[in-house]
């Protein structure tokens, strides 16, 4: 039901593009044979509530849609899979207590502690179908599932805490934030340099 977590488990590569709250061009890029479109409210002018429209036109088609919010904060985090989002992307998530609290707060209970607001977004079933009381757990655990979970490791305390992040049962994949974790190193941007190259491997490893 979600691309994006299909192939991670299948350990393929998953790619993506960046989001705009332009509807014709984000439904004609989810037809392509990307995986997801994320659209950022980190480092952008936009609030999740313009790319409502934009993520409503991908519904049943081939990418999904990430957002990126601004914090770890559950708010932030609810509104964005309220608007449609089937994955989300935190920001300069440190620690193992951060990595839980974003995966609390993406999940509905018993894993999580998720408001619940209906069904929300596309996720390839009959809505109607979920909406009895029989019927609705199955849509919570579908979810619970089936949603992405994808921390951003942007500093070197991040770094020194990659196992403890790793071990929070629900992260699915992890992000390096290039530019900050560059800055944080002293290596401002310096990609190539053996600085960088070795973090990087730290987290890949």
């Amino acid at each position: 039901m979600n691309k994006i977590k299909e192939n991670l488990k299948a350990g393929k590569t998953v790619v993506g593009t960046a989001g705009s709250p332009w509807v014709e061009n984000m439904s004609m890029l989810a037809d392509t044979d990307l995986d997801f479109i994320l659209f950022d409210t980190q480092h952008s002018p936009y609030m999740v509530k313009e790319f409502i429209p934009a993520i409503a036109s991908m519904a049943g088609k081939n990418a999904a849609p990430m957002v990126r919010v601004s914090a770890n904060q559950p708010d932030l985090i609810c509104f964005a899979l309220d608007a449609g989002a089937r994955g989300i992307v935190v920001p300069m998530v440190n620690t193992k207590e951060e990595a839980e609290a974003m995966v609390r707060a993406c999940k509905y209970a018993p894993l999580g502690d998720r408001s619940n607001a209906g069904i929300r977004g596309d996720w390839g079933i009959d809505i109607g179908e979920y909406t009895t009381k029989e019927k609705y757990r199955e849509y919570l655990d579908m979810y619970n599932d089936e949603v992405v979970i994808a921390p951003m490791i942007e500093t070197q305390q991040a770094i020194d805490n990659i196992d403890e992040i790793l071990s929070v049962d629900g992260i699915d994949v992890l992000l390096i934030g290039p530019s900050d974790l560059s800055i944080e190193l002293g290596v401002s941007l310096d990609f190539e340099g053996s600085v960088y190259e070795e973090k990087g491997l730290d987290v890949i490893a």
